[in-house]
């Protein structure tokens, strides 16, 4: 029963998954074709005014954001807000593990050490990071988030507008200059292989709870 409905939310989540798995070669083949440095010039080298605005302030979709959804689900079903905060714990917990294992620098030290004729593209009110840079967690939370949405409602085409917002939440790390692609590649694999597991784990709750929210409390 637990691998049949694990095939159902694969199934389910086709219109998300299809396109994530394009996104994942298509990364994989830029990543063993140039270099970290290269790659990253390559995706960061078009800046306007309109889309320094736009990513600065959307890739909090992969910080804050998700525990304000979680917090709006409490009120519509504890188990799907249960849903999205462990489809957010779980792959944040792997991916602090892994900024911590490997340390790596972030563009700014990286370019300043390996490529220093080179001036990164920066956007104003943005503060550069300097470590920790190996797997993104915005990436992995922005993913994840939209992932666990997939599993929450029925419209499929619903989903692969998902999947392009994920793709922009990871975009916008690289057009900050917070992350490299491997970064964000790495950090979207993460994101939705752990909100995939948050739904296997999640489904198993058979609990009469799970069905209620905050406001069953405000009805009685």
């Amino acid at each position: 029963m637990g691998q049949t409905k694990n095939n159902n939310a694969i199934k389910k989540t086709c219109w998300f998954l299809i396109p994530f798995a394009i996104w994942v070669i298509a990364l994989a083949i830029a990543l063993l074709s140039y270099s970290k440095g290269t790659l990253h010039l390559a995706l960061n080298e078009h800046h306007t005014p309109f889309l320094d605005i736009f990513f600065k302030y959307y890739t909090e979709v992969g910080a804050c954001i998700p525990y304000i959804i979680v917090a709006a689900l409490l009120f519509y079903q504890y188990k799907a807000a249960l849903l999205v905060l462990i489809g957010q714990l779980l792959p944040g917990l792997l991916t602090q593990i892994g900024k911590h294992i490997w340390n790596e620098p972030r563009p700014l030290v990286f370019f300043s050490e390996h490529m220093p004729n080179i001036v990164l593209p920066q956007v104003e009110g943005v503060h550069l990071h300097h470590y920790h840079s190996f797997p993104s967690g915005h990436t992995t939370a922005a993913f994840a988030l939209f992932m666990t949405l997939c599993l929450l409602t029925d419209k499929k085409p619903l989903h692969f507008i998902y999947f392009i917002l994920a793709a922009l939440g990871g975009y916008s790390r690289i057009y900050l200059s917070q992350h490299f692609a491997i970064d964000v590649f790495a950090g979207s694999i993460i994101g939705v292989t752990g909100a995939l597991l948050a739904g296997y784990l999640v489904n198993k709750i058979q609990a009469n709870w799970a069905n209620q929210s905050l406001r069953t409390l405000f009805k009685n």
